[in-house]
C-alpha cells in the first residue's frame, strides 16, 4: 500500500479509531525501547506477547474484579470471556478483513509455532514494568481500561502487519499468539500498579 493510500485509508476511519491508532503508535516506541535485546534486535514473539498481555491486563482491570487472590491466580469470568470474543472479532477484522476465522484455529496455529516464537520475558515482568506506563498513556489520551483494550488490539495489529510485511512470522500464528496472550492476562490476577 502506498503512503497516499495509507493516508486515504486513515482518513476514512472513525475519529475514535484514529485516536486509538495514534495512542498505539505513541506507545510502540516505549514497548520497543523496553524490549530491545542486548544485540539491538527485537524478538517478534516477545513483542506480540507483551502487547497482548498489556491488552489482557487492561481487560482484567476493566471489569474491576474484586478479588483477594494473589497476583498470578487464574480467575473465571463470563464477562471477560464475552469481551475477549469481541476483541478477537476486532483482531480478525483488522488483520484479515473478515471475522469468520475460528479463534481456536488461531490459537492452534500459535501452539504449533516453533519455540523460537515463545516470549523471552514472562508475563508478570511485562505487567510490572509496562502496565503503569501503558495505563498512563491511555489515560492521557482519554481512554479508560475497556477502551484501552481496543488500543491494545490496534497495537497488536500494527505489530502483526509489520511482521507480515517482512515475512518474520505468519499472520495467523501472530494473531494466535495475541489471542492466547490477551486471554491469559485477562484471566490472571495482575501485579498491583506502581
Amino acid at each position: 500500500m502506498s503512503r497516499k493510500e495509507s493516508v486515504e485509508k486513515d482518513d476514512a476511519l472513525p475519529e475514535k479509531v484514529k485516536k486509538a491508532r495514534q495512542a498505539a503508535l505513541e506507545f510502540l516506541p516505549v514497548l520497543k525501547g523496553k524490549l530491545v535485546l542486548p544485540d539491538g534486535s527485537l524478538h517478534s514473539g516477545t513483542m506480540l506477547s507483551a502487547a497482548a498481555w498489556l491488552t489482557g491486563t487492561s481487560l482484567h482491570r476493566a471489569f474491576n474484579i474484586n478479588t483477594k487472590e494473589a497476583p498470578g491466580t487464574i480467575i473465571k469470568s463470563d464477562a471477560i470471556n464475552k469481551e475477549w470474543e469481541n476483541l478477537m472479532f476486532l483482531l480478525e477484522q483488522y488483520n484479515f478483513e473478515k471475522a469468520d476465522i475460528p479463534v481456536g484455529r488461531l490459537m492452534l496455529a500459535a501452539m504449533a509455532a516453533p519455540d523460537f516464537f515463545k516470549s523471552k520475558i514472562d508475563m508478570p515482568i511485562i505487567q510490572s514494568e509496562l502496565q503503569g506506563t501503558f495505563n498512563a498513556m491511555m489515560q492521557k489520551n482519554g481512554f479508560d481500561y475497556l477502551e484501552s483494550t481496543r488500543v491494545g488490539i490496534i497495537l497488536c495489529t500494527i505489530l502483526i502487519q509489520q511482521y507480515k510485511g517482512t515475512g518474520i512470522i505468519d499472520p495467523h500464528v501472530a494473531a494466535g499468539i495475541v489471542a492466547q496472550g490477551v486471554l491469559e492476562a485477562a484471566k490472571t490476577v495482575p501485579p498491583p500498579l506502581n
